[in-house]
């Protein structure tokens, strides 16, 4: 799908920055710390959460007062103040109703929001947040054997601080703490980091974070009337699954569920799915059932040519910064081109297209743009039957197929499958052939081309 054009709410003389997309019943999504509601479509592990979620519900998602695109505030806002900022959203839209969902410090929000305005609150789904200082003595209570240690909001502060000493050049501090699960996941590392950079500058975060020391929703969930799902991550690090316990329990009826993993950024678990589909079937009332689906499609390997001496040449920084402007471009071309990127593989990207012309055009443009600012690629494309699965990955055969032609390709250099030369025919694209190849674990020998545009 395209990404939803950015439009601007106002509350009284903020403007705030919010998209709209999907279809449905109306899904109200507020944001936790960090964001920047362009720069989430970017990369495939947010992307994939926010399209799923907008199958099923017309989605509305904005940059909260002081972060990503929305303007900068002068005083520190309360609580309610920043609840005006779905307020104003809300308005803006025409909803007078919404089922609402909120992460982390958003789900903070969220309480005193459907506390204070249940007649705008159709249900209530809260993830992976805390509870107000007057139930801090509960706490203790709510733990249980193998839970991670509980942190004081000074502690978190701290831990903050040690990310802003590499905000927007080196997020590793930050997937370490919040997002375990992409340890060692270099491109999602740098994609972090883009995000930090387009979210604040290192003091405009300061300035966010200690704004919300001193937020206190006081009895909110004691007064919340609306239906509520309340769920938290088991081995969330940076707030204590207990406090996910203790507000299920807290909340009038409320119905608590815990999730698997330990990331805090839960939209990036590797089982996403178990959230999305919770918030869905809870909000919507529509149960949904998973499985594999076979399609036909065009599969496009690439990966960067002799990367570890390039790097080792430039330096690990200059290197990162390059990295960092592959991954843009390479996305930026895939979307313009309707494909989707499947997955990071290293310095490369797995990515997926209806028609061959797209794969391949892509694949040409590709190649030239990154030449542009040094960084040589070779890649592989063929098409056939896939298997695509629930949580956006792909396999089969024609997935593996690709791969094999990538590993052949010369260096600088887009090869595709006879398959995909065959169904061009007549198109513009020019193929030269490289004769016939044995691929590892396919049966057969395979004619191999390499592509050019005309």
């Amino acid at each position: 799908m395209q990404v939803p054009e950015t439009r601007y709410a106002r509350a009284g003389d903020l403007r705030l920055a919010y998209q709209t997309w999907g279809e449905g019943p109306p899904l109200m999504i507020v944001p936790d710390l960090v964001s920047n509601i362009e720069i989430m479509w970017e990369h495939e592990l947010y992307r994939r959460v926010l399209e799923h979620l907008g199958q099923h519900m017309t989605c509305a998602y904005f940059d909260k007062r002081g972060i990503g695109l929305s303007d900068r505030f002068d005083d520190t806002p309360t609580l309610e103040q920043r609840n005006e900022d779905i307020l104003a959203v809300l308005d803006t839209l025409g909803w007078d109703r919404a089922h609402l969902l909120g992460t982390s410090e958003g789900a903070y929000m969220g309480q005193l929001f459907a506390a204070d305005f249940p007649e705008r609150v159709e249900s209530l789904t809260l993830f992976n947040t805390f509870v107000s200082p007057r139930y801090y003595d509960k706490i203790r209570q709510y733990m249980q054997k193998g839970d991670p240690w509980v942190n004081d909001g000074q502690k978190i502060y701290e831990h903050f601080q040690q990310i802003v000493e590499t905000w927007g050049e080196d997020a590793s501090e930050m997937v370490a703490w919040e997002i375990p699960s992409q340890a060692g996941n270099e491109s999602f590392t740098r994609w972090l980091a883009r995000l930090q950079r387009m979210a604040a500058s290192p003091r405009d975060f300061i300035r966010q974070l200690q704004s919300l020391m001193a937020l206190d929703a006081g009895d909110a969930p004691e007064r919340i009337k609306a239906r509520t799902l309340v769920m938290h991550v088991q081995g969330d690090r940076v707030l204590n699954v207990a406090m996910g316990r203790l507000l299920g329990d807290i909340i009038p009826g409320a119905t608590y569920r815990e999730i698997e993993g330990a990331d805090h950024f839960a939209w990036i678990l590797p089982n996403w799915r178990d959230l999305d589909d919770a918030v869905i079937e809870f909000a919507a009332g529509t149960t949904l059932k998973r499985a594999t689906t076979r399609q036909f499609g065009t599969v496009l390997f690439s990966d960067i040519v002799d990367s570890t001496r390039q790097s080792a040449a430039v330096g690990d920084a200059n290197w990162r910064a390059v990295l960092d402007s592959h991954d843009r471009t390479a996305r930026r071309i895939i979307d313009e081109h309707r494909g989707r990127v499947v997955k990071s593989t290293g310095d490369g990207l797995l990515a997926v297209f209806d028609a061959p012309s797209n794969g391949v055009e892509c694949g040409v443009r590709m190649c030239d743009a990154l030449r542009g600012f040094g960084v040589q690629i070779r890649a592989g494309i063929h098409a056939g039957e896939i298997e695509v699965h629930d949580d956006g990955d792909v396999s089969g055969v024609a997935v593996n197929l690709a791969a094999r032609v990538e590993q052949k390709a010369a260096d600088g250099e887009i090869w595709t499958s006879s398959t995909v030369r065959d169904l061009m025919l007549g198109g513009s694209a020019q193929f030269a052939e490289r004769g016939e190849h044995e691929l590892k674990g396919i049966e057969g020998n395979w004619r191999l081309f390499s592509v050019s545009s005309a």
